[in-house]
């Protein structure tokens, strides 16, 4: 509770500040948030009550913030920490509050004397009611995942296909990074082609990435990395001479790389493209929403269920423990099912850098009362891990045959001179045993900040675009 220096018989320091206001329908003012108005405002030394306007509601609406909220979202001259607001009630409890001739603004004048002019739509966006739309967390992008299998991404695959790479690296034009980055935040996959044919390759995907954000660095380098299907020994599972698995890539990381671009390289003299692996790519979005809906025991069991990751090599030692889904938090409108995309956060499935389970790997001897001597030394709260690594396992059994599903699976021999951008901690991706000792990738990562900032921009750069 905030300190007063007020006696306990003069609490309440209100003021009601009214002004006369007309009101019109949604479909006469226009579609628009800005169509509303601020009406009246009450305030005390807590707390400070908004009724305004708005086009998604009949009549208008009422929040009361807090003033410590208020004051902390003040950004004037008179800066000061959330922590020194505890202490100085003056800091916080308004002196006076004005609403402009326009309903569009409302100006708070508090006992310091710092003053702030809050705008309408901060109180839109601030509402934090479930009935509108409109996201109250600005990294929120406008467009929702669409989750997918093999029929639902071929439907949309002109999107997917339709950028040039001239076009992409246009920095006078941004119209098509804008695109790329709605298809990576719709079906977290999407395809650039036309890339250079030279010796340059590194260059061009370092072109391609930087259009978004800086290369992310990792244990396979400062920059890109070559993909080569026929090595047997490397420091990367993409090496090994076996079909590579469906997984997410650097999940021994703490901060895995959000994002991985891999270009198709040309082919060289006398190498038959035939020859070239196939690339699997499968939404584990939409595998995971399949165990929710037949599993709802089993899928909870994969939000706890730790799974184990390793990566040594040379000097590098490096290990993590992570669930296989993890979830954004909990709120009323993303635990319906459907809206199951935007609590869903990201996925950790990777079988090729995959250790022993360190939890729920004891069982209960079935003959343990006619072996009174057995000299059992595993603990109870142990054993009890039992119980829920079955779930898990029965979990993992249903994704597994759902993202190993033909019909789940989106593949294609990736094109000379083609690159494909997807989502690591969404996309789970794959590729075919070759005989080629070629090498006909070439890869680099960037994070999920990047991608998420760069969307958010062009999204206040496009704002018609749907």
């Amino acid at each position: 509770m905030l300190r007063s220096q007020l006696g306990r018989g003069s609490r309440i320091l209100a003021k009601i500040t009214t002004t006369p206001r007309t009101y019109s329908s949604a479909s006469a003012v226009g579609a628009t948030a800005n169509a509303g108005q601020i009406i009246k405002t009450f305030f005390n030394r807590d707390s400070t009550t908004v009724t305004f306007s708005m086009e998604e509601s009949d009549k208008p609406v009422s929040v009361c913030f807090n003033n410590v909220f208020l004051r902390d979202a003040s950004h004037g001259a008179n800066l000061v920490t959330t922590g020194e607001l505890y202490h100085n009630e003056k800091l916080t409890a308004p002196q006076d509050i004005q609403i402009s001739q326009d309903g569009k603004s409302l100006a708070v004048k508090w006992q310091d004397g710092g003053v702030h002019q809050f705008p309408l739509q901060f109180f839109l966006d601030y509402k934090g009611s479930s009935f509108v739309s409109p996201a109250t967390r600005k990294q929120e992008s406008r467009f929702q995942s669409q989750l997918w299998n093999k029929e639902i991404l071929k439907s949309n695959i002109k999107d997917l296909l339709s950028v040039n790479y001239n076009e992409f690296i246009d920095a006078k034009d941004d119209s098509k990074l804008f695109q790329t980055l709605v298809n990576l935040q719709k079906f977290g996959i999407t395809f650039i082609s036309g890339t250079p044919s030279s010796s340059s390759e590194g260059l061009t995907i370092q072109k391609i990435c930087e259009r978004i954000g800086p290369i992310r660095s990792t244990v396979h380098g400062e920059g890109t990395f070559d993909v080569n299907a026929s090595q047997t020994t490397s420091v990367n599972a993409h090496y090994a001479n076996k079909d590579l698995p469906l997984h997410t890539d650097l999940p021994f990381l703490e901060n895995v790389p959000g994002f991985q671009i891999l270009q198709s390289l040309p082919t060289s003299q006398g190498e038959d493209p035939s020859t070239r692996p196939m690339n699997y790519f499968v939404d584990a979005f939409y595998a995971t929403r399949n165990v929710r809906e037949s599993d709802f025991e089993a899928y909870e069991a994969l939000q706890i269920v730790p799974v184990n990751y390793i990566y040594e090599n040379g000097d590098k030692r490096y290990y993590q423990s992570k669930p296989l889904i993890e979830h954004y938090d909990s709120n009323e409108q993303n635990t319906l099912l459907s809206n199951y995309e935007t609590l869903i956060k990201c996925i950790n499935y990777s079988p090729p850098y995959q250790a022993p389970f360190t939890f729920g790997i004891y069982d209960k001897p079935s003959d343990l009362n006619n072996n009174p001597d057995l000299n059992l030394i595993t603990t109870p709260a142990k054993l009890t891990e039992r119980f829920l690594f079955k779930s898990f396992i029965r979990g993992l059994n249903v994704f597994e045959n759902h993202i190993n599903d033909f019909n789940n699976q989106f593949r294609l021999q990736l094109p000379e001179n083609c690159c494909v951008i997807f989502n690591n901690r969404r996309i789970l991706h794959a590729n075919s045993l070759t005989s080629s000792n070629q090498k006909w990738l070439k890869g680099c990562y960037f994070d999920s900040d990047t991608f998420k900032s760069k969307l958010k921009f062009l999204e206040e750069k496009f704002p018609h675009v749907k």
